[in-house]
């Protein structure tokens, strides 16, 4: 645990944010909870996260590091997804801490958690148990399959999620494995799903004055985003297989000078357009001219497309496409988009000084509101960073009881 008298850090524009005067207890791990957590905490509320002392959480552990550091504090996934939060330390499963949990509870209005349903019931993170304390309060809960069904205590990795929801099956090429997408985004749908519940349970409350439980199952957020494959098979009884080969090429990354770009040239593209940006006479063929042609001559095309796409560099190609009212991409690393003149022109890039791991520029929100002004009032916490602030200052213990506290592990 490292705390700092001095840690003590206050918003520095209050009143900017949109949930301020909400109060979210964060004591979730990893990567689903944090991220709801850290969205309720970039609209301004103020959000308080509980770690396991000397532990803290699994994403601490988590690489890549800053400088490859494995320290705590430098876990670059960790410092993203707790950013705007304030952090503490407290046992769970000691009775001290669950009864220092309630004084906490009483003072707030969600708690988010991703542990099992087994170890949410032994830790008393239950509703009934919770809305005993607090009437009021929204118990959101997030877990890989939800909180019934007979796979409701089984384990996943993001893998296994993508998998299990069907996303998984439905991406890539007929002639394919199923592709799975990269960076735990399971997690990710599964938080932002999970914040947004949690916003509309508040709002509930605004009428009827009481909380409730929001439970999310990651699986099952990943699915509801299969609006074509499941009505699909619910109508038609057949099942919606992944892209096939022929034509694919029409919609797909294809090799240009330094790196990949997505020459879009089906559907509504006026093909001598296409033809003429790209530049290689043998496209503007008859044959190519129509959609059918394009699809019954695909794979001539794609070899086509390929010779004439090596002759262009991907951003000139991009912007030439954008002035001709074209629907071209090119892909983009993280190095691009740090470098990306529209996402800078836009302030999309927000700098964060943390006081191990330094300066770095952070990924700002995606939607822009205009009575609010984005910032990131603090950096993710140090383990235990705010102990003396919340427990000395807000819930009235002594230096005295911290030290007791501390000695005896609660803290």
């Amino acid at each position: 645990m490292t705390e700092s008298a001095g840690s003590s850090t206050s918003p520095a524009n209050p009143g900017q944010g949109i949930l301020e005067g909400v109060r979210v207890l964060d004591l979730s791990s990893h990567v689903s909870g944090p991220f709801c957590a850290k969205l309720m905490a970039d609209y301004g509320a103020d959000v308080i996260k509980v770690e396991q002392p000397s532990l803290g959480d699994v994403a601490r552990r988590s690489g890549p590091f800053v400088g490859d550091d494995p320290h705590p504090d430098k876990s670059v996934q960790f410092l993203y997804l707790n950013s705007n939060k304030r952090g503490i330390t407290l046992d769970l499963t000691s009775s001290s801490g669950k009864a220092i949990l309630k004084e906490l509870l009483a003072k707030a209005d969600v708690l988010v958690e991703n542990f099992s349903p087994v170890d949410s019931k032994n830790l008393g993170l239950d509703y009934h148990s919770l809305g005993a304390v607090n009437p009021e309060l929204v118990l959101t809960s997030i877990t890989p399959f939800g909180q019934s069904g007979p796979y409701r205590d089984f384990s996943a990795t993001d893998i296994i999620t993508c998998a299990m929801s069907g996303l998984m099956y439905h991406s890539g090429d007929s002639d394919r494995k199923p592709l799975r997408n990269v960076l735990d985004q399971s997690f990710y749908v599964a938080g932002a799903n999970a914040a947004a519940a949690t916003l509309a349970a508040l709002f509930q409350r605004l009428n009827t004055g009481e909380g409730q439980r929001v439970e999310v199952s990651i699986v099952e957020c990943l699915a509801s985003h299969l609006v074509q494959a499941v009505p699909y098979y619910t109508y038609m009884g057949a099942i919606k297989g992944r892209r096939p080969v022929r034509g694919s090429g029409f919609e797909e990354l294809m090799p240009a000078k330094d790196g990949y770009v997505v020459p879009s040239v089906q559907g509504s593209q006026p093909w001598p357009v296409v033809a003429e940006l790209i530049g290689l006479e043998e496209l503007k063929d008859e044959r190519f001219a129509t959609g059918a042609g394009r699809i019954e001559h695909g794979e001539e095309l794609k070899e086509l497309l390929i010779k004439g796409l090596a002759n262009w560099d991907r951003k000139p190609l991009f912007q030439a496409s954008g002035e001709q009212r074209l629907v071209f991409g090119m892909a983009q690393d993280a190095g691009d988009l740090f470098d990306c003149e529209h996402l800078r022109e836009r302030g999309f890039f927000v700098e964060v000084d943390h006081p191990v791991s330094g300066k770095a520029e952070y990924p700002g929100m995606g939607p822009k509101m205009s009575a609010m002004d984005f910032e990131f009032r603090y950096p993710a916490p140090l383990l235990g960073q705010h102990n003396t602030e919340i427990y000395c200052e807000e819930l009235g213990y002594t230096p005295s009881d911290l030290v007791n506290l501390r000695s005896g592990g609660i803290i």
